[in-house]
């Protein structure tokens, strides 16, 4: 059903809007906010309270939507589209931390054994055993 602002929904009804303004606020009648802020009724929850509007009221606008649609698909696809890359851009980046995380296990290496008939191996060895000691 179309939803219009308590304004229009006033000139529909032959209704002052404050008269709508208090049902709203007492609970009588739900309104909810259009895109632009607006408080809106929906038709349905008109003729729930107050019945099928009657021809002679003040005002007969035509029941349409205050926002056509195509205007808002115009105005989303650019959104959108740019939606679709800033996600596409987020697995990327969640690719790359993967694998940058990624580490690969290290075996645990067997201690060497060295022999007396390697005395560069030795001498490396006792190296690296005087800077741990220090």
């Amino acid at each position: 059903m179309a939803k219009l602002t308590i304004g229009r929904m006033a000139n529909l009804y032959g209704l002052h809007r404050s008269t709508l303004h208090e049902a709203v606020a007492k609970g009588r009648v739900t309104a909810g906010l259009d895109g632009k802020g607006q408080k809106v009724i929906d038709l349905s929850e008109m003729i729930r309270v107050y019945g099928e509007p009657t021809s002679s009221t003040r005002h007969s606008p035509t029941l349409t939507p205050d926002i056509s649609p195509t205007p808002i698909f115009e105005t989303l696809n650019p959104l959108l589209e740019e939606l679709r890359l800033l996600r596409e851009e987020v697995r990327e980046l969640r690719e790359t931390m993967r694998l940058l995380e990624h580490k690969p296990e290290v075996m645990p290496t067997q201690p060497q054994v060295v022999s007396p008939s390697a005395p560069q191996e030795s001498a490396t060895w006792a190296s690296l055993f005087s800077t741990l000691d220090e």
